[in-house]
């Protein structure tokens, strides 16, 4: 079964913008969402939203992990003002992790039947596992793990 995955780190809030976070943090983002900028009466999006994104195309054959590494290290640098804006009671932030199984467009592991030797060559698809660098980082800074899975195969045989 193939798989395409990525994640995101972001800071929410109702009050404080994401142009806002992005000056307190000294650190551009990737992507960021003005609350109520789709629609104002329904307020979607519900928050303001400072992002970055791991979403390489070469990154799903590494494994989700691999990626939160990466994400991670690009935030270190800022931790330290990450620690003290998560504390502030109106800003919240979460590690997102979406991952899509049977997405033709995305990775396949090894093969089965593979030896050992053989399916470390292939990409890593489907386990993945988290640092202590990681979790010492999410506990710190406040974050929440929240991961979003879909299943794209065929599921019309029962």
């Amino acid at each position: 079964m193939k798989v395409r995955q990525y994640c995101y780190f972001a800071v929410k809030s109702e009050v404080v913008s994401a142009a806002e976070v992005g000056a307190w943090l000294g650190m551009d983002a990737d992507a960021v969402l003005v609350m109520g900028s789709k629609s104002a009466e329904r307020r979607i999006p519900r928050c303001h939203s400072w992002k970055i994104i791991e979403r390489d195309a070469g990154c799903s054959a590494d494994g989700i992990g691999d990626q939160i590494q990466r994400l991670v290290e690009r935030l270190s640098p800022v931790r330290d003002r990450l620690i003290e804006l998560t504390a502030r009671d109106e800003v919240s932030s979460v590690l997102q992790v979406v991952r899509y199984f049977g997405d033709p467009d995305g990775v396949s592991g090894a093969p089965d039947g593979s030896s050992p030797e053989q399916a470390g060559q292939w990409s890593r698809p489907f386990g993945w596992h988290l640092s202590m660098a990681v979790l010492e980082f999410l506990s710190a800074t406040g974050t929440e793990l929240d991961v979003d899975e879909y299943d794209f195969s065929d599921d019309s045989d029962g």
